[in-house]
């Protein structure tokens, strides 16, 4: 079974809204990526459905981190949880 994008109008909402420039680009960039993945590339699809509001609303908690982001695309290893072990998603 393929899931489906849930809550995209919201979500466009919510990112037309976020105030730092820097962030609602980065938060528009991976919106985009993952509805035209879904819609027009049509691989690997969803297997349950996504609330896409909830993935913009973290998106953008994340991607306002300015200095961590580029720490990490400096090589830093930046997190309190980053121990350097590979970590496994269940």
């Amino acid at each position: 079974m393929t899931g489906t994008l849930l809550s995209c109008d919201e979500a466009v909402r919510f990112i037309e809204h976020i105030r730092d420039p820097v962030t609602r680009n980065l938060v528009n960039m991976a919106f985009v990526h993952l509805v035209k993945r879904v819609h027009l590339e049509k691989r690997d699809p969803p297997q349950a459905d996504l609330d896409m509001l909830f993935i913009v609303t973290s998106l953008q908690d994340f991607f306002a981190e300015h200095d961590v982001i580029a720490r990490t695309l400096e090589g830093e290893n930046v997190g309190a949880w980053f121990d350097g072990k590979p970590t496994e998603c269940t």
